[in-house]
């Protein structure tokens, strides 16, 4: 503590309480704060009785320490405080102490205080005190008590946390940590601007749209199947039969399969009336197959058969299954030949129950399939079947990773490889399987006013990256969901993004002057590609742009760690040719490789890495060795991103969103253009502040109203979706 005393006038823990509905703005409640070097206490009830400025100093002699301060900083902003000079946020350096290790207890307050050896209070407690917080108001006395109260322990709970941590907190660079919870605090108050009319329409007609699209999908892929309902075998006749028909007629084969399950129903009910009644006639007439063809061998008809025309009318009258059509006589057509009619069927011999595999009962099923396609779509919601994609997979005769016990491993990041290498024949499954299953429209938390908010979760990584929640941030789900991004009338939007950026780290860091040529180059992956004799000198990504796809892979899987069957499978190429691209990689950069090798062993042989701004990773004894090669490009790109933010806020740039590698910013219309310049130059100051002399290069896409962001990746299913809904606004049926 004598360290602070020396450097700063005072040092004060804070911390409020506020409610926040999902996707809105906080409303701050209370507010308790301690000056930890002499114990001076304040408390403070805010709603509706804040004070103009903070009750305590904030300029650079006093340090204001939280724990996840952004959360802080938000109630700041909506309080219109300016934000403290210098702050310490123990979250982040609990986040940096402990990257890499086991934390039994978590990464918040609790967890922080268990992992020093302190007391804490209760979880049950915290989150009863939490719950009361985000009820909103009106409180009681007695409330307002408790909430400071419980506001209280967590400020008490930071101080003696403080001196434990301190022998361990890089002062300098913890204040840079805890700047960039400043910048995270404005995106988060500013929100990314969202279509809230369509998203409200996604909402109401969701579970219609995700069987449709499904719907569409297996008409070309057959890998979806109604909740319950068993696999249509191809190898069953029946399962031959109605493939090769639904093939033929181009019709989805689990609905010819329910209406031909529809019509046997109904022409089994009507043989069943049939038969029964031409029993009767053959006991009322002593009929049978047999005794009439001796009758007529004799030379005689059904007329000479004793009282055949009178038993004929009376059983036509009795049991109109027959067939043997009364109304005629109603209809002005009498002398209806009854015993005619009743001669011929009874000398049928064939009593066969008709058949699901039938022509007629197909035929007559693949007529209604057509007619009305939806009217015959199971009550039940479609589900990825296991068993269909299998048959899928050898259908198509595609390579498909398994797991150790046999089975196809059918988690989501053997999907997305698996996507890239197929797009084709892979995508449109994944992108439909994560709808069904996993895609919450209600959970997107965006406020009244259109607006998206939810934590950046800042450091959430073990390489300090952010780590937004996947459900409620509008980049976290389907890509095709972007597109719900759209200006505000008068707006604009620029995506800004750093272009191969983790080449760009990594060839500063090894040093690698090659590597560093490539980047410069402009083009890393097609440069790349002329290194390996792949293309010639004056191609271009118009010319050979599978070539240089095939290298970028290369490229981006080095970083990561790939083996050569990991990119066999993900370009879906034999092994040796992914044997021979990456060896192309290791002859084009030899120094990055022994660079990339010496970090593994350092992380292994020493246990720690970090980056140029002093965020660490431990690597554990079960440490994944890729994860150490890859970690100086994630750790530091993060480290590069957070003081882009610091700086383009800072600057006044409403800054509404962070991506990987990307600043989501908006503007005006008549003053998109020169900030978007402005947002690049942050981040070329970022780049250059990371990799001093080594500038990394960016470029943005500006969305102007009326026009809305748009994700190349998910335009197919944007527009699938789109139609859905015009159907359902013309009520017209799908």
């Amino acid at each position: 503590m004598e360290a602070l005393r020396r450097f700063y006038r005072d040092v004060w823990a804070l911390d409020f309480e506020f409610t926040q509905p999902e996707g809105e703005r906080p409303t701050p409640l209370c507010l308790v704060a301690r000056e930890v070097l002499h114990g001076t206490l304040i408390r403070c009830w805010l709603d509706g009785t804040a004070p103009p400025s903070p009750p305590f100093a904030i300029d650079a002699q006093s340090l204001v320490m939280a724990y996840y301060s952004s959360a802080e900083m938000t109630c700041f902003l909506a309080l219109g405080w300016e934000f403290p000079a210098r702050i310490l946020d123990l979250y982040s350096e609990f986040r940096c102490m402990s990257s890499g290790l086991p934390v039994p207890c978590g990464y918040g307050l609790l967890g922080a205080l268990v992992a020093c050896g302190l007391d804490a209070m209760g979880a049950e407690d915290k989150d009863t005190m939490r719950q009361l917080a985000m009820r909103g108001g009106p409180y009681t006395s007695t409330e307002h008590q408790a909430l400071l109260d419980y506001c209280q322990q967590d400020v008490d709970a930071l101080a003696r946390l403080l001196p434990v941590m301190l022998p361990q907190i890089d002062i300098p660079r913890a204040l840079l940590r805890g700047r960039y919870m400043c910048a995270a605090a404005r995106i988060e108050w500013t929100g990314i601007p969202c279509d809230l009319e369509m998203l409200e329409q996604l909402r109401t007609h969701w579970g219609t749209i995700k069987n449709h699209i499904a719907g569409e999908v297996n008409r070309t892929h057959n890998v979806f199947l109604p909740a319950g309902q068993r696999v249509l075998d191809p190898q069953s006749h029946f399962g031959a039969t109605v493939w090769r028909i639904a093939v033929e007629r181009g019709l989805d084969p689990y609905r010819l399969a329910a209406a031909a399950a529809h019509v046997w129903q109904d022409t089994r009910a009507l043989y069943a009336e049939t038969m029964q009644a031409c029993r009767e006639a053959r006991k009322r007439t002593g009929l049978t197959p047999a005794l009439m063809t001796r009758w007529e061998d004799a030379g005689y008809d059904y007329a000479r058969w004793p009282g055949l025309d009178t038993i004929a009318t009376e059983l036509a009258y009795e049991f109109p299954a027959l067939g043997l059509a009364p109304w005629l006589e109603d209809s002005g057509q009498a002398d209806v030949d009854y015993a005619r009619s009743l001669w011929e069927l009874l000398r049928d011999t064939e009593d066969r129950a008709p058949q699901k595999t039938d022509w007629d009962i197909l035929s007559q099923a693949a007529d209604l399939v057509e007619a009305d396609p939806e009217g015959w779509d199971s009550a039940e919601p479609l589900a990825f079947s296991s068993e269909l994609f299998e048959q899928y997979l050898v259908r198509q005769q595609l390579p498909w990773p398994r797991l150790p016990s046999g089975k196809l491993a059918l988690d989501d990041d053997t999907f997305r490889e698996m996507a890239r290498a197929y797009p084709t024949a892979i995508g449109p499954i994944r992108e439909v399987r994560y709808a069904l299953s996993q895609l919450k429209l209600h959970e997107l938390a965006v406020g009244r006013d259109g607006r998206n908010r939810c934590l950046l979760s800042a450091f959430g990584s073990s390489s300090s990256r952010n780590q937004p929640s996947t459900s409620k941030y509008i980049f976290g789900p389907a890509c095709w969901l972007r597109s719900l991004i759209k200006p505000d009338r008068g707006r604009a939007l620029a995506y800004v993004d750093w272009v191969q950026q983790e080449l760009g780290i990594a060839a500063y860091l090894s040093q690698d002057a090659a590597m560093q040529d490539a980047y410069r180059s402009g083009d890393f992956y097609l440069t790349l590609a002329q290194m390996a004799g792949a293309v010639p000198p004056d191609a271009t990504k118009a010319t050979h742009g599978p070539v240089r796809d095939h290298y970028k892979t290369v490229a981006l899987g080095a970083l990561y760690g790939l083996s050569e069957s990991g990119l066999a499978r993900r370009l879906g190429i034999p092994l040796c040719d992914a044997r021979r691209l990456m060896l192309d990689l290791r002859e084009a950069f030899p120094r990055f490789w022994a660079w990339s090798d010496q970090i593994e062993i350092e992380g292994m042989l020493g246990g720690r890495l970090q980056t140029v701004f002093g965020w660490q990773m431990h690597a554990g004894p079960n440490v994944n060795p890729r994860s150490l090669r890859n970690f100086p490009m994630q750790a530091n790109a993060a480290e590069m991103m957070r003081l882009a933010c610091c700086l383009a806020t800072e600057r006044g740039i409403a800054v509404c969103g962070v991506v990987h590698d990307a600043l989501l910013v908006e503007a005006h219309l008549d003053e998109i253009e020169q900030v978007t310049v402005d947002t690049q130059a942050a981040m070329e100051d970022a780049s250059l502040l990371v990799l001093p002399g080594f500038p990394l290069r960016s470029e943005a896409k500006i969305v102007r109203y009326p026009d809305r962001y748009v994700d190349p990746r998910g335009v197919h299913m944007w527009k699938t979706v789109q139609t859905i809904l015009h159907a359902r606004a013309k009520e017209v049926p799908f």
